[in-house]
């Protein structure tokens, strides 16, 4: 479908509030067009609209969209949603999230950032790295960087980088100049029905511009080493073998290092001031990218040292009891990447590990629960609170007391279903001590707990 927009064009856009769609909105305000939108609630990306002559509601209803010339949605807005009934009605255009998001790269030389895990940050990273290196760069992530005071720049240069999310198969309206891919394993089963069919959506991605495109991947994941391995006109990165290398890793709590390697030969001593092995892999991954594109290696250097994270990614949220408990604020809501994150606070001075996990989706709780009860086995304290909908209807019957129980069994673990925040925090403060961390952990309104903890400190 193509989309034509004129200088008077008014969008409008359902899900305004979202981290995705809040930036696609700044993007068009800061383009000159009339932009109007809506969500169920309000958010810190609606604050960061209202610098903007947006006019945003809370709640939906057909008045609206009064006025609007196309409408934009994402795949979680249901077809009875009063607003769409309305521009159906209208025979308005309505648009996906990603169909406007390929509109507006149109005259970009695009880098997209694509796998299961890691999106955000390696994005976030390759943003760094380019803006050190005065290319200007459009952005979108899908989180909030500090470094942007959101999650977008409508930048002037020639290169758009954004997130390719795979959630909803719609990243297929992007033509990258380069694809990124971190990584492949099953997630979103609301929309894919095995993983037959999400491999195939990502071969489809990267099958689109494979005459043009360079394609960059990740040769230590399995599943994209198998569909890409023998294919020309592609790069990788490892930690093993592959075009770019990272060597003699190390870690000390918040920071990690590493050697660059190009084809066997050093290039960089790396130093990031974010921790973990996933983040020694976000880092390669960017670097590997920067330097598919001719970015200099002092200046990779430069910004991955400085580089302090994203909102919500092993965020550092404070201290409590005296400041001798540290709180962390994580995304992670796969059974893989909360391994990966206890894994990393494994390996840092912390007493006891303290988890509140809020699983996310109905959907996802119900087709990993054997995985992420086993997820938690280097834990040394489970909290287990209500599932996060995300407006998901709840077609599945699920226990969180079994679960709970079934992760205290599989990763020998204490671990609680408790549904009160309030609850939780009086007796995680009553637990808690000297050198132990809390982590919250989830990708729904858990991110509302560290706050609570601190207050009730």
């Amino acid at each position: 479908m193509i989309i034509l927009l004129n200088k008077n064009s008014h969008i409008h856009l359902i899900g305004i509030g979202g981290v995705s769609m809040s930036g696609i909105a700044e993007i068009l305000a800061e383009r000159g067009y009339k932009v109007s939108g809506s969500d169920l609630k309000e958010s810190k990306y609606l604050d960061l609209l209202r610098k903007y002559k947006i006019k945003l509601f809370i709640g939906h209803t057909a008045s609206n969209i009064e006025g609007a010339d196309i409408i934009v949605k994402t795949s979680a807005i249901p077809d009875n949603n009063p607003e769409i009934k309305a521009a159906r009605k209208k025979g308005l255009k309505i648009v996906k999230r990603a169909e406007m998001l390929s509109y507006l790269m149109r005259n970009k030389k695009t880098i997209a950032v694509a796998g299961t895990h890691g999106k955000t940050t390696v994005t976030a990273m390759l943003a760094a790295i380019f803006r050190r290196a005065k290319k200007d760069p459009a952005v979108m992530v899908g989180g909030f960087l500090e470094e942007l005071k959101g999650n977008m720049a409508d930048g002037r240069g020639e290169y758009f980088i954004t997130e390719a999310d795979e959630s909803d198969g719609s990243f297929l309206y992007f033509d990258p100049d380069l694809l990124l891919l971190n990584n492949l394993e099953l997630d979103h089963p609301d929309f894919y029905r095995d993983f037959k069919e999400f491999e195939d959506i990502f071969k489809r991605f990267a099958d689109k511009n494979d005459k043009r495109a360079i394609l960059l991947y990740n040769k230590d994941d399995k599943n994209l080493d198998f569909l890409f391995k023998n294919r020309k006109n592609c790069s990788s990165f490892s930690l093993k073998e592959g075009e770019f290398t990272a060597k003699n890793i190390k870690y000390h709590n918040f920071n990690s290092f590493f050697d660059l390697y190009h084809s066997e030969e050093f290039a960089a001593a790396i130093e990031l001031s974010v921790p973990g092995e996933y983040n020694i892999y976000n880092a390669l991954a960017a670097a590997a990218a920067a330097r598919c594109l001719k970015i200099d290696i002092e200046v990779i250097q430069a910004a991955l040292k400085e580089f302090s994270g994203v909102d919500r990614r092993f965020d550092y949220k404070g201290q409590v009891l005296n400041s001798t408990v540290d709180i962390v604020d994580d995304y992670a809501h796969h059974p893989t990447e909360i391994r990966e994150l206890l894994k990393t606070v494994k390996n840092m001075d912390y007493n006891k590990i303290r988890v509140i996990f809020q699983p996310h989706r109905y959907s996802r709780t119900y087709k990993f629960l054997e995985e992420f009860s086993q997820a938690f086995a280097d834990a040394d304290q489970v909290y287990l609170t209500d599932i996060f909908s995300a407006s998901e209807k709840k077609n599945y019957i699920i226990s969180l007391k079994d679960l709970a129980d079934k992760i205290s069994k599989n990763s020998a673990v204490e671990c609680n279903y408790l549904a009160d925040f309030n609850e939780i925090t009086a007796r995680l403060l009553a637990e808690a001590e000297a050198g132990d961390i809390i982590l919250t952990v989830g990708a729904g309104d858990i991110t509302e707990l560290p706050d609570l903890i601190l207050k009730n400190n």
